[in-house]
């Protein structure tokens, strides 16, 4: 924390009123000025773009564009197509794929003056730009193309550095994974837990279970009891896919449940995968893709938001080829582009994009280059702000970006070598996560504090910075730190719960908590070691109601006469109550029992008989659809 409670409250309120109005319309003035540029993709100078890349008029209709002329110096005149984008804009698609390394030059004849204006060219009724290709790199690929697909999906985030960093804490037990009578095959964390957690607002905890041996996403309530586990892949066929950043996210008005499912790839860490989204009924409803010739390197693990409009913003990494000298590498090395794009969830088309190696130079990161493919930025949150604006952070030149969506450009950087702010000690931060704007000027970041090596603090921290944009002044308002201290060499996130309270999953640490509006830990829970999640998230928007059916198993008892009937209901999130009925056969079942829901499994210890079923019950006492049981022997 930063000096009292007391203490807090007033640099939060000093922030959020005197400079409010001030800050507002010097940010409005920066972002007017920074807007310079054509409103085309790829930008106009972009260093990297794919050889498959389309080429997009994010302004225009088809009927505003008389003609496209894209010429690459070495493969010469590209026929293409036009098509309109459904919700607005006009792409390009060329008929054959550019040629790697080669500088495109496009001409697009406009039907108007206005269209130009339009585009970010007053006055005129043509637009001319240029970009380069990249130099897709096969050696990254190569680590993991001679693999059997089996082979690539064991490839598990201990091998990518998220290994636990020796949180010394007691623990309650030994064993790192549950087990179950009535889900013999799940194997979710077992967690512990310090603190009453007081929150009754803030809904279902989501997390992601890495270095269990078993591949899962799951869900928990306030008491840390699980709620719902899904493995990735079904009994008997290994591992299954990775699972990362399990949350809730609204698409047209309804939640779903989200999390990004692929493999790892190592070196340097990141992902290839899809999104995915599950609705009430767990039931697969959309799967995300990468695109506009991206495709082969897939969705990267690190983000997956969706945005108020409907549409989702990932990251996706692609090796290029690329000149390392200045960071001492080769002239010829393999870099790392990180892509932000903006895909239209019902057909996953490619609206936006915007890559680190066209706005950021490669000196910029804090990274050592040591040989192997150089991730020198490492994307790892987008967030878009409702002015149209996307804040985008990268982890190893420990900055935060503010990108002008329609020129590329950015608009400011907090953080890094290059800041366009002067920050109070308090306000530095290192190989950080999960950076996202608030409201009044307010930025919330996961200071991880150090990647794995010499750490540049003592402590990771969860802060939040106001940014006052009329004299370029960064200010530390509130440090949240666990108790006891803890360092996560990666991953971690900072959640600002509606209530105020903070909710922070700590990584790689391995541990999460909560903190109230003043501070104070309220709980922390924790992992054993080496098993970690790589984020964390509190929703309380998501009511689970699966459609299969309650799972039951009768086990037999020291009490003669005897038996143990074990019930469970994977995902269904409004069981109250649990009722058990025995019979002589199978169609004379009557109520012998009834007991509130406690946790995942529970069972009844009854009288033998020869049948037994168990119904799950609603707060209303009625049977939950869907929520009775098999018939089995006793």
């Amino acid at each position: 924390m930063v000096g009292s409670a007391g203490g807090v409250a007033a640099v939060e309120s000093a922030a959020s009123t005197s400079g409010h109005a001030a800050n507002a319309a010097a940010l409005a003035k920066l972002y007017a000025a920074s807007s310079h540029g054509l409103d085309v993709i790829p930008f106009p100078g972009t260093v990297a773009a794919p050889p498959g890349t389309p080429i997009d008029f994010p302004a225009l209709s088809p009927a505003q564009i008389a003609s496209v002329k894209a010429v690459g110096s070495r493969s010469g005149v590209h026929a293409g197509s036009l098509s309109g984008q459904g919700a607005g804009g006009t792409e390009f698609a060329p008929a054959k794929p550019f040629s790697p390394g080669e500088h495109v030059t496009v001409t697009a004849t406009l039907r108007s003056v206005a269209a130009g204006a339009a585009s970010g060219a007053p006055g005129s009724k043509q637009l001319d730009f240029s970009f380069t290709v990249a130099r897709p790199a096969s050696d990254l690929t190569q680590a993991t193309a001679n693999l059997s697909p089996a082979a690539r999906l064991q490839l598990s985030p201990d091998k990518l550095g998220m290994t636990a960093s020796g949180l010394a804490l007691s623990h309650a037990s030994s064993k790192t994974t549950h087990s179950f009578v009535t889900q013999p095959k799940f194997k979710p964390p077992t967690i512990d837990m310090v603190g009453h957690d007081s929150d009754s607002s803030a809904g279902s905890i989501y997390l992601d279970a890495q270095n269990t041996g078993q591949n899962a996403a799951y869900m928990l309530d306030k008491r840390t009891d699980l709620l719902w586990y899904h493995p990735t892949s079904g009994p008997g066929h290994g591992k299954g896919p990775a699972a990362f950043n399990v949350r809730t996210q609204t698409y047209k008005g309804s939640p779903y449940l989200t999390y990004w499912e692929g493999h790892l790839i190592f070196p340097p860490g990141n992902g290839d995968g899809v999104g995915v989204m599950l609705n009430e009924h767990y039931v697969r409803k959309h799967r995300i893709t990468a695109g506009a010739g991206y495709q082969n390197d897939g969705v990267d693990l690190h983000e997956f938001r969706i945005a108020k409009d409907g549409t989702a913003f990932v990251t996706v990494y692609a090796p290029v080829r690329y000149n390392l000298s200045s960071v001492g590498g080769p002239s010829n090395g393999t870099v790392m582009d990180c892509i932000a794009q903006q895909i239209r969830i019902s057909d996953n088309h490619v609206l936006w994009e915007w890559d680190s190696l066209s706005h950021v130079p490669i000196s910029r990161s804090y990274l050592p280059y040591n040989g192997e493919p150089y991730d020198y930025f490492h994307m790892n949150s987008i967030q878009e702000l409702s002015n149209g604006h996307v804040i985008i952070s990268g982890r190893h030149t420990w900055a935060v970006y503010s990108v002008n969506k329609k020129s590329g450009k950015i608009d400011w950087t907090m953080g890094g070598k290059k800041s366009t702010f002067w920050r109070d000690s308090g306000s530095h931060f290192y190989w950080q996560h999960d950076a996202e704007m608030h409201s009044n000027g307010k930025l919330s970041v996961f200071d991880n504090a150090t990647d794995g090596g010499t750490a540049n603090e003592k402590q990771s921290r969860a802060i939040q910075i106001h940014l006052n944009f009329s004299t370029d002044h960064a200010t530390l308002v509130r440090a949240d730190l666990h108790s006891p201290k803890v360092l996560a060499p990666s991953m971690g996130e900072n959640q600002l719960l509606n209530n105020k309270n903070v909710f922070v999953g700590w990584g790689a640490a391995p541990t999460f908590s909560e903190f109230n509006s003043s501070g104070k830990q309220l709980w922390k829970a924790w992992f054993k070691s080496p098993v970690d999640s790589y984020r964390g998230y509190r929703f309380g928007n998501f009511v689970g109601k699966p459609l299969g059916k309650p799972a039951i198993a009768v086990r037999s008892s020291s009490k003669s006469g005897q038996v143990k009937v074990y019930e469970s209901y994977n995902g269904s999130t409004q069981v109250a109550k649990w009722r058990l009925l025995a019979g002589s056969s199978s169609k004379s079942l009557h109520q012998v029992a009834t007991k509130s829901w406690q946790s995942f499994e529970s069972h009844f210890q009854v009288a033998k008989a020869n049948y037994f079923e168990v119904q799950a019950l609603g707060s209303n006492g009625k049977v939950l659809a869907h929520g009775t049981s098999p018939v089995v022997k006793g």
